[in-house]
């Protein structure tokens, strides 16, 4: 498995935990103003199967916004800013859920009633639920975090997969020394392709040059650093990527990526780009930086050396 799938898996199931998370509150809210002293419940009611019914609302609802969010949405709304993203995004998955609760209400009523989809009690329990505060609490709810989650889910690329949790809670706030293996990744040429095709070209092209060599700084074990103009500089710790080759595997991996998409590259570009690239292991310091622009910054002779080799 790619580490691109072992993400998106990771992703899924956190996705999931989260939503039963929130169903299982939901259930508790519902539970506790059932149970509260001055509130007297009209229609049966059944603990253990209303609860089933948020589990499996909850798995069902992460797992639906698993799927539209990482692969059937995941382009739709892309060129919008990220409030339009976020809120069609959100709308969209809402419409969802509220079609999603229509059938587990069915569900919780065919299991209470021992009575078919169609009849009178089911239909009239179903009405019921529809028409009452628990549906509507329950969307509110969805949508918040629903919209929480899309946005954040926006905004861990731009921090760093793999940084954002150091970041919030607060590992890099005192600098410390770390022993990295450091790659830098440089387009040839890239000054004369960019006249040669035009900025705007030349910047789609980019786009898709990155996207391949972050894949493969991805598919083994690496972290993305930063982006610099047309370079990409990432990082490995030294079992993963000296000792067992992680960070040389990627490079080889990128060569050939390239030319597996030569084609591509050809047919939209008019150009194939190829790279150079500098790998060197060794101490560097890493923590936040700024006030106004804050970011994680590693720094240290080790990546000046990097540099070198790479330019030679």
């Amino acid at each position: 498995m790619t580490a691109y799938n072992r993400l998106r898996l990771k992703q899924s199931a956190i996705f999931i935990l989260y939503f039963l998370i929130v169903s299982l509150l939901l259930f508790l809210n519902g539970y506790l103003v059932r149970e509260a002293p001055d509130v007297q419940v009209i229609e049966a009611y059944d603990v253990k199967l209303n609860l089933v019914n948020y589990l499996i609302g909850g798995f069902a609802g992460g797992l639906l916004f698993a799927l539209f969010e990482l692969y059937f949405l995941k382009n739709l709304f892309r060129r919008y800013g990220l409030i339009i993203l976020t809120l069609g995004r959100g709308v969209f998955l809402v419409l969802l859920y509220a079609a999603l609760n229509v059938l587990l209400s069915f569900y919780y009523n065919m299991s209470f009633s021992g009575k078919g989809p169609l009849h009178p009690e089911v239909l009239a329990g179903v009405r019921g639920f529809l028409t009452g505060p628990e549906v509507l609490l329950n969307l509110l709810f969805y949508s918040i975090f629903a919209l929480i989650l899309i946005f954040f889910h926006q905004i861990v690329p731009l921090v760093g997969q793999g940084v954002m949790g150091k970041f919030l809670f607060g590992r890099y706030r005192q600098p410390a020394v770390v022993y990295r293996v450091f790659l830098f990744i440089d387009m040839n040429s890239s000054t004369s392709v960019a006249e040669k095709i035009g900025h705007i070209s030349f910047f789609q092209m980019m786009q898709d040059f990155l996207v391949e060599a972050g894949a493969s700084i991805q598919d083994h074990q690496g972290e993305i650093y930063k982006y610099v103009g047309d370079e990409i500089i990432a990082h490995w710790t030294v079992d993963q990527g000296a000792r067992s080759a992680q960070a040389l595997e990627s490079v080889l991996d990128f060569a050939h990526r390239l030319k597996a998409k030569a084609g591509y590259f050809q047919e939209n570009y008019g150009v194939v780009p190829d790279f150079k690239a500098g790998l060197h292991v060794g101490e560097a310091m890493v923590g936040e930086l700024g006030d106004w622009k804050r970011e994680v910054a590693y720094m240290g002779d080790s990546l000046n050396t990097t540099a070198r080799i790479q330019g030679a």
